[in-house]
């Protein structure tokens, strides 16, 4: 009996944690508010756009796409790329009927002005464009190819198949375009679960459908070190998950060419002096020991292991750093390189005796020092290698002068919405700014009801709504440094399986808010146009998760099917079997990035056994 009460007790709190976690209602009611969208709506939507209602019809793999630079191989791959996603290999297309003349002749993309064939997309590169489909040609315009770019992602999201399997577009077409924000970034995590190379270009595919263009990468942390050096082989090689779980050269080649093509930068992370017990495992002696009870080798308190943070008194660090980030900036052509200095848990530093013994020689009288100590000799190698460092706002926090162009990424305040002074200050100390702290999508919850507006407040909404400049008073020259924002997903449970559906089209509302102007707010009208564009994303082999009750036609019945024949998805028995059984273990550090699982995926998990049990017993005692 005292268990069966104990039972009853741990279902009552479960019931309250539900209720503490606002899951009020799990589904979307009806009637919805909001201006239903065409099934050709464009995301992010264009800064202009007019077309008219009439339509063109077009022939399934029969127009023609040229360009007066189409010599350029990011022109040329991109019409190319482009066939398939206009027309889907596995839909009933078809041909307009024989008395039909209003068929769509050709599309043009142009570069004027003296635009060029650049090979990669640069920070301030210019992506503006302009579409037009008059007189059954379509020509889309920019004075580069980044531009041409977008516009031909615009020009394919006009096209759609109507319910008579006709492939057909607006007849008339006037679109102005540009980003609001010039970084419009995405970042993985691929070092608390390895996340095999074509899952990642496939991320960069969808990245490319919502005009973002930045990929950051966070490549190691505690967990693993999965980039292969070839200065320090032995890292990858000791601290990876295993020989299979590494970014070769070439296979970081690889991600890079397939991004360049698609506009997308590439900026990788090596986060140091935190989140490094990987290295431990192959350089022992770059790390701090921490000590606890008198005895070295303990875990300091709840967050922390014995050994996961540099030890900035040991000379070896920064000859090993300075070699190693030279590698990087050889491999990653964009010039950027993200040094972390995050979450710097300062008790291992003054746990250990030997550190604290040395800080006492060199006058340094905190733990906060000891960070600028190791920040600055990092940054000063930084300025050696002739490379642009960004950084968690850490280490700015703590007063740290962070060399001219440094990039600040904020990444704290969100309860409060704090983040917005955080954007102010920086950008009046001259400093480059981009946002994070209100896109962390690792966090996962349902629908909460809001009673400001009646209406179910979905997790879109709340990515949507959010307006970077909101609190903004700083000078036409200080808002300038506001260079953007990032969507940020961390790897605690993320990985291969999931990493698509829990992005998409979650992402898609900050690509629109860092795209399209800040007075395009209407969250009711863009849920239906965000939807829209879900079930283009399933068209183009996307698992993308549903935004609204309904269906996407046909799509997703292939969705299951598509996923076991794409070799993306493919993995032969044995190599799913490993990769379960890899994932499945428990790190040998607790991570400390904030993370939460599903509040209903946990009431469900934890609730199924409690009345499994209250079951059980109810027999017993009956």
């Amino acid at each position: 009996m005292k268990r069966l009460i104990a039972l009853l007790e741990v279902y009552a709190i479960l019931l309250n944690f539900c209720v503490n976690c606002e899951i009020t209602v799990i589904e979307v009611k009806y009637p919805l508010e909001g201006q239903r969208s065409p099934p050709n709506a464009v995301w992010p939507h264009p800064q202009q756009i007019n077309a008219s209602l009439d339509l063109l019809y077009i022939r399934p793999h029969d127009i023609t796409i040229f360009s007066n630079i189409e010599t350029c191989d990011i022109i040329a791959k991109a019409i190319e790329r482009y066939d398939p996603l206009l027309f889907p290999p596995k839909l009933t297309m078809h041909e307009p009927p024989s008395s039909a003349d209003n068929i769509l002749q050709s599309v043009s993309l142009n570069i004027r002005d003296g635009g060029q064939c650049e090979q990669y997309i640069q920070p301030t590169s210019n992506e503006t464009y302009t579409l037009t489909i008059s007189q059954q040609i379509a020509i889309v315009e920019s004075t580069t190819i980044w531009g041409l770019l977008r516009g031909l992602e615009t020009f394919s999201q006009l096209v759609y198949i109507n319910k008579d399997n006709y492939v057909v577009i607006n007849s008339t077409v006037n679109i102005v375009d540009s980003p609001r924000f010039h970084h419009r970034g995405i970042m993985l995590d691929s070092s608390r679960h390895f996340l095999p190379v074509p899952i990642i270009k496939k991320n960069l595919d969808v990245m490319s459908y919502n005009k973002l263009n930045v990929f950051h990468w966070h490549l190691v942390d505690d967990q693993s070190f999965p980039f292969e050096s070839e200065a320090f082989p032995e890292l990858s090689a000791k601290g990876a998950f295993s020989a299979d779980h590494v970014y070769t050269p070439s296979d970081v080649a690889d991600v890079i060419e397939h991004a360049r093509l698609r506009g997308i930068r590439v900026i990788p992370e090596i986060d140091t002096p935190g989140h490094t017990h990987s290295w431990s495992k192959s350089m022992p002696e770059l790390l701090t020991v921490c000590w606890a009870n008198g005895r070295p080798n303990q875990a300091v308190y709840g967050v922390q292991g014995e050994m996961e943070i540099f030890n900035p008194s040991e000379p070896r660090v920064y000859t090993v750093m300075e070699r190693l980030l030279r590698e990087v900036k050889e491999k990653f052509p964009s010039n950027y390189i993200h040094l972390g200095m995050d979450e710097v848990y300062d008790k291992c530093w003054s746990s250990n005796p030997n550190v604290s013994a040395w800080m006492q020689a060199v006058n340094i009288t905190s733990t906060k020092g000891l960070h600028a100590y190791y920040a600055d000799r990092v940054l000063n190698i930084m300025r050696n290698i002739d490379s642009i460092p960004i950084v968690w706002q850490d280490v700015w926090d703590e007063q740290v002068e962070l060399p001219t162009g440094t990039i600040i990424q904020v990444w704290k305040g969100g309860a409060d919405n704090s983040w917005a002074s955080y954007l102010n200050n920086a950008a009046k100390q001259g400093y480059n700014v981009i946002l994070s702290t209100p896109w962390y999508l690792n966090y996962i919850s349902y629908g909460k009801y809001n009673t400001n507006t009646s209406v179910m407040n979905l997790e879109f909404f709340k990515y949507y709504e959010i307006e970077p400049l909101m609190k903004f008073t700083g000078t036409e020259e200080e808002k300038k440094r506001i260079l953007g924002g990032e969507a940020c997903i961390w790897g605690e449970f993320i990985d291969s399986t999931n990493v698509l559906t829990t992005l998409w089209p979650r992402a898609s509302a900050v690509a629109e808010r860092l795209w399209s102007a800040a007075t395009l707010n209407n969250s009711e009208d863009a849920q239906f146009r965000l939807d829209v564009h879900r079930c283009r994303l399933l068209r183009r082999g996307i698992p993308a998760q549903p935004i609204l009750n309904g269906y996407c036609g046909n799509y997703e019945l292939g969705m299951a099917k598509s996923m076991i024949n794409d070799p993306v998805f493919n993995y032969d028995e044995s190599v799913w079997v490993d990769v379960i059984i890899t994932t499945a273990q428990p790190s040998s550090t607790k991570s400390t990035t904030p993370n939460i699982a599903s509040p209903i995926h946990t009431f469900t998990s934890v609730g199924l056994f409690v009345i499994t049990e209250l079951l059980f017993l109810t027999i017993i005692f009956s």
